[in-house]
């Protein structure tokens, strides 16, 4: 309100001022006789020009650094810069340049909010990769990166604070792991000279208040109390790298079939340590993002690499701008390249796998590759035991002449059944406990833990050589 109180203008005020003589300007740069009179109504003017905040006095108004009397035209100078300032100023955020932001970026982060909508975080897949686990991952990565063993030392300190050419031999790690082993073996043939000298009497198992000894898992072992704790440092080795000759731990048949619409696929839950029945929690059944299924026969450990590897390609995949496209042919088509690299380095993955899915037409495809690459495709395809047991079944059920659209879901879930109690009736690395899945347009549907039903072993009495039958 003060401030409007001291703006009392009028149009007999603009009359007069309008009626004032006017400042005399020449083109020559002469000193200009500029009178009080208009000298005062300009000062009021440029007054007048911007917002007031307050009233105005004569002894508050500041001072200009350059008199009248020795620069007249600083007063119009002053009258001049403050019509040309804006009186509020523009704080509006400018527009983009053109041309950004880029699109595929706009798509990168589209994509980014859009999985995490669903729960999916980077963070959270990176933590549970399998790959990322592997301890040899810092050296792959050093090997990627062109990094050797000298310069993953370097710093940008200055090499009066750190210089890993000045580091001693034993400051590396490779003399730090023989100091190590002989401190280790130092004290182990301490502990040897130490039991040949005395004679422990003690009892021959360990039992609990129940009289039984607590865990399986050291039945057999050297007692601690007694031999000391094993020395896990003699399975670390400098040598030679070698391959698998022969598989250990390995799984029996995979049995797939095609109909109309979709594929099924089964596999029993046995991990088989040589002849003996060693795991039976394994699921051999592969789910690759909900639009195909890798079936593992072979080698156990060989399997669980090619599943890292197919995480790995699961989650560049998901996090990639055009998302997970791959369906189950690009899939066999690779693990079939992959197979095929390892049997030419003479490192070969131990596996027989089935991929079953769709392929880039929306069909049904089901095809196998085994650990020299080779492929083979067919309506029905089993592994190990199954491919002389469980084929002739499957193609007397659907022979050739019968089209894929005259054969349902039922029927194919029901033919593996039969073939997998086949197996378990004459394969003895098969178990009654199995896992079936079945894709179709809809997704992948996934049975675990599926028991078989309705055993009956009354055909093995006239089997010769079973029981009391010796001729």
């Amino acid at each position: 309100m003060l401030g409007l109180g001291a703006y009392d203008s009028s149009s007999e005020d603009e009359v007069e001022r309008e009626a004032s003589t006017p400042t005399k300007y020449e083109n020559k740069r002469q000193p200009v006789e500029l009178s009080t009179s208009a000298s005062e109504k300009t000062a009021s003017n440029r007054e007048l020009s911007s917002p007031i905040v307050g009233p105005s006095h004569k002894e508050a108004q500041p001072e200009s650094h350059f008199p009248n009397e020795q620069f007249p035209l600083s007063t119009s100078r002053t009258l001049v810069h403050d019509l040309t300032l804006p009186p509020v100023p523009n704080l509006d955020i400018p527009s983009s340049p053109p041309g950004s932001p880029d699109a595929k970026a706009n798509a990168k982060f589209a994509h980014f909010l859009s999985l995490k909508k669903q729960d999916v975080h980077f963070n959270e897949k990176l933590a549970l990769s399998t790959s990322l686990k592997n301890p040899s991952l810092l050296r792959k990565l050093m090997e990627h990166a062109g990094i050797d063993d000298q310069v993953q030392y370097s710093t940008s300190l200055p090499l009066e604070v750190w210089d890993v050419s000045s580091l001693p031999e034993w400051g590396f790690k490779e003399e730090l792991l023989k100091a190590q082993k002989a401190v280790h073996q130092k004290a182990e043939e301490q502990r040897i000279t130490a039991q040949r000298d005395t004679i422990h009497f003690v009892a021959a198992t360990t039992t609990d208040s129940d009289g039984v000894r607590s865990a399986p898992e050291v039945w057999g072992r050297p007692r601690d109390d007694i031999y000391g704790p094993y020395n896990s440092s003699y399975l670390q080795t400098t040598g030679p790298k070698t391959h698998t000759q022969s598989p250990a731990v390995t799984g029996t048949s995979v049995i797939a079939v095609k109909f109309h619409g979709g594929v099924a696929i089964a596999a029993d839950n046995l991990a088989s340590y040589g002849s003996l029945a060693r795991f039976t929690d394994v699921k051999r059944l592969r789910v690759f993002s909900e639009s195909a299924v890798i079936g593992f026969s072979g080698d156990v450990s060989d399997m669980q690499y090619i599943d890292r590897l197919l995480e790995s390609i699961d989650i560049r995949e998901n996090y990639s701008t055009h998302g997970n496209m791959l369906n189950a042919k690009n899939l066999h088509t690779y693990l079939s390249k992959v197979l095929y690299k390892r049997r030419s380095e003479f490192n070969p993955l131990w596996n027989h796998i089935l991929v079953a899915g769709f392929d880039e037409d929306k069909k049904p495809f089901l095809s196998s590759a085994d650990l020299l690459g080779t492929t083979y495709s067919a309506p029905h395809l089993a592994t190990g035991f199954g491919a002389h047991l469980a084929i002739p079944i499957l193609r007397r059920l659907f022979p050739e002449e019968k089209p894929l659209e005259e054969i349902s879901k039922e029927e194919a879930e029901a033919a593996l059944r039969e073939c997998l109690k086949v197996l378990w009736y004459r394969d003895a690395r098969s178990l009654d406990k199995y896992s079936i899945a079945v894709i179709t347009s809809d997704g992948v549907e996934v049975k675990e833990d599926q028991a078989i039903e309705a055993q009956s072993w009354a055909f093995a009495e006239s089997i010769r050589g079973y029981g009391a039958q010796v001729n």
